[in-house]
């Protein structure tokens, strides 16, 4: 019996000391773990993108906004001249005049839009048809789900200006790169990032990109390629332009810009160089909020601008905005600045093509405007063209309501839509004989 209890009594002992053992053990593997979290909480810190100091954004209303006045820099292109050129300008005029005499009130704000298409838009179909009809927008602008083959979405494209009152601009995001809507599509080489071409040093290599993209949009019936990006990298830890940036040599991005729309157009594509006035100094990306540039009036005069400068006396048809504040001068995103759009871009800068918004449903126009407000200031700014707004009907409540109640001018949307259709003559969409 006494053998019995010293035996039971030789378990209960070994499984206190096997208790202890475990209990020692997950003790030390809970120290090691957090010695870990620690030290890895350490390097984050170490590596993090650099904190801005970025006041809280608060935008007046529109009858409150005034901007501060800024010297701008010499305007770099002439009006036209008399003579011959005056004489087709005014016969144009008159042309596109009657055009927009014939519109509807509806249809002229219609005109100013460029929206996206549904998913499931991928060939020819009623509800397509419908959809355009109803729209009669200015443009459309194609995604990767739109997209399927080269023949598939030229029957796409070709149905899309068959169901349209008026020719549209047709319209794509094709970068090269990360930014590539075609990419996967049979027989489509997809190109390099622009950090890529630019890091070659060659602009002939730019010049290719924007050549074998223009031949494939060609194919597919795009008319419009919202590209190139004409952001010079300020901030090296701007996520969001990042490799799309073809460096951050100002001149060598110039080149590279102006290389690649010279492939665009050497296919009949019209380019449209972004973010203007440069969305490379930023930290934060203006798909979800507000975004602010970190560069100063001075660096913006004498860097971020020259790569538009350059597309722009090289034929630009169309310049895109980025919703970007520069505090320094505006507190308003540029998209919806006048200074920034007409003081500058169009007047000190001396562009005279369309004036295209970036995507209007991003977090940093959506968080602070509504949809009909955002179109009305974007107008009022000088902005000729709104891509994607959030909600397409408010937009156009919204501005035809300022029409009504005399917010905006009908001379401002006139003006809009003269470019819009010169532009579209230009190209080849209309003709005098339309």
């Amino acid at each position: 019996m006494s053998y019995n209890i010293c035996k039971h009594s030789r378990k209960a002992f070994d499984f206190s000391g096997m208790l202890l053992k475990t209990g020692i053990i997950n003790m030390v593997k809970f120290v090691m773990i957090l010695i870990v979290f620690i030290a890895l909480s350490f390097l984050a810190s170490c590596t993090a993108a650099p904190q801005y100091d970025l006041q809280p954004y608060a935008p007046p209303a529109i009858q409150e906004h005034v901007y501060i006045a800024h010297p701008l820099p010499s305007p770099t292109k002439p009006p036209p001249e008399s003579g011959t050129e005056l004489a087709e300008f005014d016969k144009k005029r008159q042309f596109i005049d009657t055009l927009i005499g014939n519109m509807s009130l509806e249809a002229q704000v219609s005109q100013l839009f460029i929206l996206s298409l549904h998913t499931a838009f991928t060939y020819p179909s009623y509800d397509l048809e419908r959809f355009i009809s109803e729209s009669e927008a200015g443009g459309y602008i194609l995604f990767g789900n739109n997209i399927t083959t080269f023949e598939g979405t030229r029957a796409l494209t070709d149905s899309i200006i068959e169901f349209s009152a008026l020719p549209p601009f047709i319209g794509i995001d094709e970068e090269g790169g990360t930014v590539s809507r075609l990419r996967g599509v049979p027989g489509y080489a997809p190109q390099p990032t622009a950090r890529e071409v630019g890091a070659s040093g060659d602009a002939i290599n730019a010049y290719n990109a924007g050549s074998i993209i223009g031949e494939a949009l060609l194919t597919i019936g795009v008319n419009v390629n919202f590209a190139p990006v004409a952001d010079v990298l300020v901030n090296p830890q701007n996520r969001v332009i990042g490799s799309r940036s073809f460096g951050v040599d100002p001149d060598l991005v110039s080149d590279m810009v102006s290389a690649f729309q010279a492939g665009l157009h050497s296919q009949g594509i019209m380019s449209a160089p972004k973010h203007f006035p440069g969305h490379g100094s930023t930290a934060e990306d203006s798909h979800f909020g507000a975004a602010i540039i970190q560069s100063s009036l001075d660096n913006l005069s004498s860097v971020e601008y020259k790569p538009f400068i350059r597309a722009i006396n090289e034929g630009a048809a169309f310049i895109m905005t980025g919703h970007i504040i520069a505090p320094e001068i505006d507190n308003l995103p540029a998209t919806l600045s006048r200074y920034f759009i007409t003081d500058v871009l169009r007047n000190a800068l001396g562009f005279n093509g369309i004036i295209v918004t970036d995507a209007m449903n991003m977090g940093a126009i959506t968080d602070y405007h509504t949809c009909a407000d955002a179109a009305v200031m974007a107008i009022l700014a000088g902005v000729d063209m709104i891509l994607m707004p959030k909600d397409f009907d408010d937009a156009v409540s919204g501005i035809l309501q300022a029409l009504s109640d005399g917010t905006l001018p009908h001379a401002r949307i006139h003006e809009s839509l003269r470019r819009i259709l010169s532009t579209k003559i230009a190209a080849g969409l209309i003709d005098f004989s339309y």
